[in-house]
């Protein structure tokens, strides 16, 4: 699947450039002993003033806010593998965390109306669906020092939402367009995932 090549190389990109050019940020947090566990949940306080201009009708307010939550996510990742500190409790997290997010985010457009409601309330529904099948899908026999594998790779989903979002804040509208194709393709994704799993079971 070409979505899913795109993916990983550009996952495979991700980690290479943070590992190599992240490391004297690395090695001061290595030294202030923070755990990458420490900065996901940091990166919790930044949604609260999100939800504060969302509430109040703050375009710009909600894009610094949320753009700094994101920029918190480069290190997470980066610091675990660096440290030799990563788990499937840490991925668990930060998911849990991303997604959170992203919620809130599509709650926020919802609250604003500047998109068809049943459009985003399905993508909501969808997104998170899609994301469920496809754990149970790639870690169903995977071993896990969790409760679970938390590793559903789908992000390129939430990235056109976001891009869609931001388009919007600058003053370009197809967010109806944009949440329309990506609910169809979640769709197509979850109809997929669904036999793929029922047919192994």
């Amino acid at each position: 699947m070409f979505l899913s090549d795109f993916y990983e190389q550009y996952k495979k990109f991700s980690i290479e450039f943070r590992a190599k050019n992240f490391q004297p940020i690395l090695k001061l947090l290595v030294k202030l002993k923070i755990t990458p566990s420490q900065i996901t949940t940091f990166r919790v306080i930044f949604l609260l003033p999100v939800i504060y201009y969302f509430y109040y009708g703050r375009f710009w307010g909600v894009f610094i806010f949320y753009c700094l939550f994101w920029f918190l996510d480069l290190f997470d990742g980066a610091l675990a593998r660096y440290s030799n500190n990563a788990s499937d409790k840490g991925r668990f997290l930060d998911t849990f965390v991303d997604n959170f997010a992203y919620g809130i985010a599509v709650i926020g457009f919802l609250y604003w109306q500047i998109a068809l409601p049943w459009l985003l309330a399905a993508n909501l529904l969808l997104e998170y669906s899609a994301q469920l099948l496809a754990i149970i899908k790639k870690q169903r026999n995977v071993p896990s020092d969790f409760i679970i594998k938390a590793q559903a790779d789908l992000p390129y989903f939430k990235s056109a939402a976001h891009l869609a979002m931001f388009c919007y804040v600058c003053g370009i509208d197809f967010l109806n367009f944009a949440f329309a194709i990506i609910n169809i393709v979640l769709l197509a994704i979850i109809i997929k995932y669904y036999f793929n799993i029922k047919n192994k079971s």
